[in-house]
């Protein structure tokens, strides 16, 4: 495993003390976790800022036509009046997070054992980040150790060296089941601390390497998405075409286990990204693809009718009058939110 003690592993060591009551309950036992996962969004002025991307499924590029009028906002199922419209790309700088899994022993197509060696393939996409974005890495190992490699920088080449160091060497651990779940979760937990403790904050956009050959417990899963939607994560993966997937049985009987199937993915979907599929040709187009939806959101802000910090499900539509001259646009938007008073992100 690469260890070697670069300034970023001191300060995500730094960052795993601040927050080892939270963790040392995740490196013992399964985290605390709410019966009804809530999605908190703290805002000022009781305003609910929803961020959507409108994707044109025939070219997958945003949508940047659509206007205030041509949205509808739902809570609970109840329309609601949009006070606010943002149409132009956010000034909100990204904190770009590539996570990958340990090179496993004969599992390369299980993990991220496929991106092994062909980093160096990702580089043209990163010139679609903007001066002001950012780039780290973060892993996890079926063995138990998670560590941020790098804490996000504006040097795109140290990223892509030391995402190769860690994929160099491989493990074999005894345990790789819920040893590697655990270790996902504290990398997790250790990325939303980096966030926080940045001011302003950014928005963490999370890539996994990843091909997701995965479960995990649907309660625990459920309570990490909750509290990345609290920073307003957006996640996707990377999954590369050579590695399969998890067969129907397979998925099904982590169902019947309370298990949730190809964790990923999950996360990626209820935050309002998606997974790609991808093959070494296609690697940098994978990632350009995800820049350039991040780079143009629209973002739609309403007034709940109380602050009762309850769980509201949220939904965005297209109006009907408008749905005919964008036939092929998907909205993407996180699924739920908290109405809550705080401080403004």
């Amino acid at each position: 495993m690469y260890m070697a003690m670069k300034p970023a592993v001191i300060l995500s060591l730094l960052l795993s003390l601040r927050s080892l009551c939270a963790l040392s309950a995740v490196a013992q036992e399964a985290p605390p976790v709410p019966q009804s996962p809530e999605v908190t969004i703290r805002v000022s002025s009781d305003l609910v800022l929803v961020p959507v991307i409108a994707l044109n499924a025939k070219n997958g590029l945003p949508d940047k036509t659509l206007k205030r009028d041509d949205f509808q906002v739902f809570d609970d199922g109840h329309p609601v009046s949009i006070q606010t419209f943002d149409s132009s790309a956010s000034t909100r700088p990204l904190a770009l997070w590539f996570v990958v899994q340990c090179s496993m022993k004969n599992s390369d197509a299980q993990g991220s054992g496929l991106f092994r060696g062909r980093m160096s393939l990702f580089k043209p996409a990163l010139k679609y980040l903007d001066k002001q974005d950012t780039v780290g890495v973060a892993h996890w190992c079926d063995n138990g150790d998670s560590q941020l490699d790098v804490l996000p920088t504006t040097n795109v080449e140290e990223p892509t060296t030391s995402l190769e160091q860690v994929l160099g060497p491989t493990v074999n651990p005894e345990d790789n089941d819920r040893t590697g779940e655990l270790a996902l979760q504290r990398t997790l937990q250790l990325m939303i601390e980096a966030t926080h403790l940045s001011h302003p904050e950014p928005l963490p956009v999370v890539v996994f390497l990843y091909a997701d050959h995965s479960g995990m417990p649907r309660s625990e899963v459920d309570h990490f998405i909750d509290e990345l939607l609290e920073t307003s994560a957006i996640t996707y993966g990377l999954k590369d075409r050579r590695s399969g997937g998890i067969s129907p049985f397979e998925r099904w009987a982590m169902g019947r286990l309370g298990e949730q199937a190809e964790v990923a993915d999950y996360i990626a979907t209820q935050t309002g990204g998606q997974y790609f599929k991808v093959t070494p040709e296609t690697y940098a187009k994978g990632l350009e693809e995800i820049l350039q939806q991040l780079h143009f959101r629209y973002e739609l802000g309403f007034k709940p009718e109380a602050l009762d910090g309850k769980r509201h499900k949220l939904g965005v539509k297209l109006a009907n009058g408008v749905k005919n001259q964008h036939k092929g646009v998907r909205l993407s938007h996180r699924s739920a939110y908290v109405p809550v008073a705080g401080n403004p992100r």
